[in-house]
């Protein structure tokens, strides 16, 4: 592999990933400080303050009751990553409806068990102040699962256009009408009002991976007020910004989680360059992110791709473990510059951005390179935080240990698709233990 040293960070912090890729990438350049104390800069967001620059993606633990109310497991994963200490804590993915479940065992929020809610989110910031002496900004994501949903855990799709691309013959799909779609937004607003009422500092509407919200960006043929124009792909985002936004007071985080790559090799790719799909074209996400900024934006986490259809996009993984489709560093490349030219083109927005978990023991230096080079306002570790809740607090003690590194196998990834209880199969004995025994049938 010919590699430009002169563009590529300390080329041998990488060799273990190196070693395994086969393209050429002269122009590579990832991000390197062997300094991660720049990780410890205060960032204020909304009148909140961040105490770190390490944030928690949100991660489907799978562990809800059959009501979608948290359990005893719930609450014991949200107060490890609590003591863990990172800056922000970006609660899974909540659906707003039964029908809009990934999983028979999503968690949901409601007046029933609100109080549930309360306690969980009392736990994190009592355990985040004992352990660490400040509060995490805690958002919580809601989701509609869309194209995806598995509410009794068989598929049972809702899907915002018919994609023979994607559509799989075996399985019934619903098409979400014009009239189901115009309700969404009420039920995203009584949702984010509960999590106010919760005592949670944010809300994210979740817009990313294919799910429904996501799926919509890309509605280039559907007829109708939510399809082909970009005014109207965009509609049902922009209305529920706007419903969230009239039932939030003014201090809350009003976020997203958007998608401002595709990647699909189909005409349907959001943020795609149609001349080859392993390019990106932010001329779309950025008109949207400056829309959604004027109706209220407080917050963004950037992604790309799909878990479902290009997993090596959204998470690339580590080769010789599983060969994905495409170079895994140039995947990351890919998400870290995405990034960085949505944080540089809007400078006062606070961006999260993603990925960094795929670089497994030297994660932390080019967390400490993004913010060093001004990439990004935070680093966002996602599979990381379940092989090691303690992530942040140990690279800002300066005892990162690559030892509880995540060795990005995607082993949660395969609990999580088959519905089982997700966590780090190598870190974690319980979900080692699920994962043998789900693999030996």
């Amino acid at each position: 592999m010919e590699i430009n040293k002169t563009d590529f960070c300390n080329t041998e912090l990488y060799a273990d990933i190196l070693k395994n890729t086969h393209f050429s990438l002269p122009q590579l350049h990832l991000p390197y400080c062997d300094d991660t104390t720049v990780l410890a800069k205060e960032k204020v967001v909304k009148g909140k303050i961040a105490h770190n620059r390490i944030c928690y993606q949100p991660m489907e633990g799978q562990d809800a009751d059959e009501n979608g109310n948290p359990t005893d497991l719930t609450f014991e994963r949200y107060e490890r990553l609590a003591k863990g200490g990172a800056g922000i804590l970006w609660f899974e993915a909540v659906s707003v409806l039964p029908e809009g479940r990934s999983n028979a065992h999503q968690l949901m929020i409601n007046e029933k068990n609100l109080d549930s809610y309360k306690k969980l989110v009392d736990s994190v910031k009592e355990n985040s102040v004992r352990n660490n002496g400040y509060e995490p900004i805690f958002i919580l994501q809601l989701n509609h699962s869309g194209r995806y949903s598995k509410p009794c855990g068989v598929p049972a799709p809702i899907v915002a256009m018919r994609n023979k691309f994607f559509d799989k013959p075996e399985l019934s799909y619903t098409f979400a009408s014009d009239e189901y779609l115009k309700r969404l937004p009420e039920v995203f607003a009584e949702n984010a009002y509960l999590c106010e009422k919760a005592g949670l500092d944010g809300v994210d509407i979740k817009c990313c991976h294919g799910y429904l919200y996501s799926e919509l960006l890309s509605a280039y043929e559907r007829a109708g007020i939510y399809g082909t124009s970009f005014e109207n792909r965009t509609r049902l985002l922009r209305d529920t910004f706007c419903a969230c936004k009239s039932v939030l007071s003014h201090n809350t985080i009003l976020s997203c989680r958007l998608n401002i790559y595709d990647g699909y090799n189909t005409p349907y790719s959001f943020g795609t360059d149609m001349n080859d799909h392993t390019k990106y074209n932010l001329d779309e996400p950025k008109k949207l992110i400056d829309t959604l900024i004027s109706l209220g934006l407080d917050l963004l986490n950037v992604t790309m791709g799909s878990p479902y259809v290009n997993p090596d996009v959204s998470r690339p993984y580590k080769t010789g473990i599983d060969i994905p489709k495409t170079n895994a560093l140039s995947a990351l490349f890919r998400l870290f510059e995405g990034a960085c030219e949505i944080h540089r083109t809007f400078p006062d927005l606070p961006i999260v951005n993603t990925g960094v978990s795929g670089l497994c023991a030297k994660s932390h230096l080019a967390a400490a390179g993004m913010i060093n080079d001004d990439m990004t306002d935070f680093v966002g570790f996602g599979r990381m935080n379940f092989a090691y809740p303690d992530l942040a607090r140990d690279i800002l003690a300066g005892e990162f240990d690559p030892k509880k590194a995540c060795i990005a196998c995607s082993g949660c990834s395969t609990l999580k698709k088959n519905g089982l209880l997700s966590g780090c199969i190598i870190r974690n004995k319980l979900y080692r233990d699920i994962y043998k025994e789900f693999t030996s049938k």
